[in-house]
């Protein structure tokens, strides 16, 4: 009895002790595996999520515009192989010339320029007001009283004449339309009832004097037309750059400002609904229009894709293999076969959102 007792009390033996550690970091491997698997899937699926909302703001961003641009007559093309309000240049990489400088773009994406967007409704005015000699617009706030040529209302509002320098400027008429530069705009007089807006414009540079119905720039007696609305209008253009940022390249005072849009995008694609057979639908989707197709009325909508990526690889979260490739089907963009899979990162996780804008005035 005393023999065992003696035994009991002198502890666990080394191997013993050994088996335990051993199967206690076994478990403590196994843990730490979870763990550290389940923090990855948290990181992919957390960059997902934000990747997800990025290309659904930039896509119905891009969209908005598309169908805020043109109008007052301006069409999207002319018939002589000159675009007007847009322009698409198809999976583009490295350095690209647009209407307002150089930019660099990430590899495979199209650069999409859109001209004549309204940022704010146009003036009522009248050919009073308009006065091609001096190159100035008046806009005047409300109707004056007593004043014949005053016969129009308008809200000035939120209106910045400093932000209005540098962009077009355009002369609506019945039917007739010309476009201009802004070069100052200032208040005169006190808010409501006398406030005007007093604009000063010439004939243009960078993207406005190709928007002429000549593809020229205003002389000093232009407009010749009856004038009824003026409208203030931007040049956009839209690019991934390299660092996977939508960029959006616009006209200002300056000459062109760079602004970005959505982080952790890849790359954006549009396409031209195509009306091949002349009875109003569209029946095919191409990346290839040109601009004498799209002024004889072909082109009647587009479909813009963003693809949006996250930030970093993704490994193979199973083991199986050395890391994740994204299915080479996100990359196909029907009606722009020339697209190829092998232009981007395969290893990130990417999303994509198409959707479709019909083209105002674009078919006129």
């Amino acid at each position: 009895m005393s023999s065992t007792l003696k035994n009991r009390a002198s502890g666990f033996t080394l191997i013993e002790l050994l088996v335990a550690v051993g199967l206690l970091a076994i478990v403590f491997v196994g843990i730490l595996n979870m763990l550290d698997t389940s923090t990855t899937v948290s990181k992919v699926e957390g960059a997902l999520a934000d990747t997800q909302e990025n290309v659904r703001f930039a896509a119905y961003h891009i969209m908005r515009t598309v169908r805020m641009t043109g109008g007052g007559e301006m069409p999207f093309a002319r018939d002589d192989g000159t675009w007007v309000c847009g322009r698409l240049l198809n999976n583009e990489t490295g350095s690209v010339t647009t209407d307002l400088g150089t930019v660099q773009v990430a590899a495979g994406t199209d650069v999409l320029t859109l001209r004549g967007f309204y940022e704010a409704p146009p003036f009522f005015t009248n050919r009073f007001d308009v006065r091609p000699d001096l190159g100035k617009i008046t806009i005047r706030e409300r109707r004056q009283k007593g004043d014949a040529s005053s016969d129009v209302i308008n809200s000035l509002v939120g209106v910045d004449p400093n932000s209005l320098v540098g962009r077009g400027v355009v002369f609506m008429g019945r039917r007739e339309y010309a476009v201009g530069k802004v070069t100052t705009a200032a208040f005169n007089g006190e808010p409501d009832p006398d406030r005007q807006l007093e604009i000063y414009y010439d004939g243009g540079d960078g993207p406005w004097p190709s928007l002429n119905p000549t593809g020229a720039a205003m002389s000093g007696s232009e407009p010749a037309f009856s004038v009824y609305r003026v409208g203030i209008i931007n040049s956009f253009t839209y690019f991934v750059a390299p660092d996977n940022t939508l960029m959006r390249q616009r006209a200002d005072s300056s000459g062109s400002r760079l602004e970005p849009v959505a982080v952790n995008i890849g790359s954006l694609q549009v396409v031209f609904g195509v009306d091949t057979t002349g009875d109003g639908a569209i029946d095919t989707w191409s990346s290839t229009e040109t601009a004498a197709q799209a002024a004889v009325g072909m082109v009647g909508a587009m479909r813009i894709t963003v693809l949006g990526r996250t930030p970093f690889d993704v490994r193979d979260l199973s083991g199986a293999g050395s890391g994740w490739q994204e299915p080479v089907a996100t990359f196909q963009i029907e009606g722009d076969p020339a697209l190829s899979s092998s232009l981007f990162n395969r290893g990130a996780k990417w999303r994509r959102m198409d959707v479709t804008a019909g083209l105002r005035n674009f078919t006129l």
